[in-house]
């Protein structure tokens, strides 16, 4: 990156066509030497290119044209706002004690229950699953755990 003033800007194309787009785009960036760093595509913003540039005419003129670029999307973007799509927070670090979770994986799969204990260090939670017949509490990875609901303790401490 050439200055601290780069921004990111939002590409607009047709969904499932980001990677040609793309790949398209960065033939005409090295081509022409355009001011663009780099082109991302996020898997959780479909049909969305990001570039990276300081000036928003060089992202215009190297999307220009292509069969499946929609348009640019208004405006530019801090990292920190694009930040939570790169680098999304582990599991363990949202889960607290007494929300109602799903196990994604295991011999429980698809059993919702509720977090008794969270071991960070270890990185997996004890959960007392709530569709047994009888109290079941089991300690399983925190990857393998979705959360369903947030417990009201923990939302009314966050307000």
């Amino acid at each position: 990156m050439a200055t601290g003033k780069a921004r990111f800007y939002g590409i607009r194309v047709t969904q499932g066509q980001e990677i040609s787009m793309a790949l398209l785009m960065e033939e005409r960036i090295k081509s022409r030497a355009m001011p663009i760093y780099s082109l991302a595509i996020l898997p959780s913003l479909k049909g969305v290119i990001l570039a990276e540039s300081d000036v928003p005419h060089a992202v215009q003129r190297a999307s220009m044209n292509l069969k499946h670029v929609r348009g640019l999307m208004r405006g530019s973007m801090d990292f920190s706002e694009i930040e939570k799509f790169v680098a999304p927070k582990p599991v363990i670090e949202t889960i607290k004690v007494n929300d109602v979770v799903e196990i994604t994986s295991g011999p429980f799969i698809g059993m919702k229950g509720r977090v008794l204990e969270v071991d960070k260090a270890k990185g997996e939670v004890k959960v007392e699953i709530t569709e047994a017949a009888y109290p079941l509490p089991v300690t399983i990875s925190a990857d393998y755990v979705r959360i369903v609901k947030i417990s009201e303790e923990a939302s009314e401490g966050s307000k």
